[in-house]
């Protein structure tokens, strides 16, 4: 008898790239963002929680929309009056051996993040919600289907998108150098659920 194996339910991450240089000014802009960093877990983060509402960011700032309504239209594909916003962004500087710690980003739709300058094998971990597992069995080889994390490798210019509940984290730096990206999460801006339902609701993120 033929077996098949079928995958439900996707996690959707999405991969787009700038498709060019950053700018002077938006180099000048990351420098200037990060002169005094405030510690993070394991790294550091920039003071200003906006950073995409800056002059400087506004090219970089119309990518990302253009990405998110895509990554709407494929994944939600619904017919309400609704975007996703984007609610908050900073810049994260992480230097040799620090890390990302594991995290999700709550009060989020859909997270993203943009790197701008990384190691030559450099990204970052997915890991599989495991609350759940009653069990351990020793892997003998990892596959699509008992895989506890999946790596994505990234280059300047690369932009993730992907759902805020996801744990990922980042693995401590191994070379001599400043990891620079660019990181923001979204909201429902718009209608959810319908009025003869009884779940409408009208939500205006500023």
């Amino acid at each position: 008898m033929d077996q098949q194996m079928m995958n439900l339910f996707a996690v959707p991450v999405c991969r787009a790239q700038l498709g060019r240089s950053f700018s002077e000014s938006e180099q000048a802009f990351f420098r200037e963002a990060l002169q005094q960093p405030v510690a993070a877990i394991s790294n550091f983060s920039s003071q200003d929680k906006h950073v995409l509402n800056a002059l400087p960011m506004q090219q970089i700032k119309a990518m990302i929309e253009t990405q998110l309504a895509a990554y709407m239209d494929t994944v939600f594909k619904t017919s309400n009056d609704v975007r996703l916003k984007i609610t908050q962004s900073w810049l994260t500087l992480s230097g040799k051996d620090q890390s990302h710690h594991i995290h999700t980003h709550p009060n989020s739709v859909v997270s993203g993040v943009l790197y701008i300058n990384l190691a030559q094998r450099d990204g970052i971990n997915f890991y599989r919600n495991e609350d759940q597992l009653w069990f351990e069995l020793m892997r003998e080889q990892e596959t699509y289907y008992n895989a506890k994390h999946y790596f994505i490798q990234a280059e300047p210019g690369d932009l993730l998108l992907f759902p805020s509940h996801i744990r990922h984290g980042v693995p401590p730096v191994q070379e001599d150098i400043q990891r620079v990206s660019l990181s923001f999460n979204t909201f429902f801006s718009g209608k959810l659920g319908r009025d003869e339902f009884s779940n409408a609701l009208n939500i205006e993120v500023s």
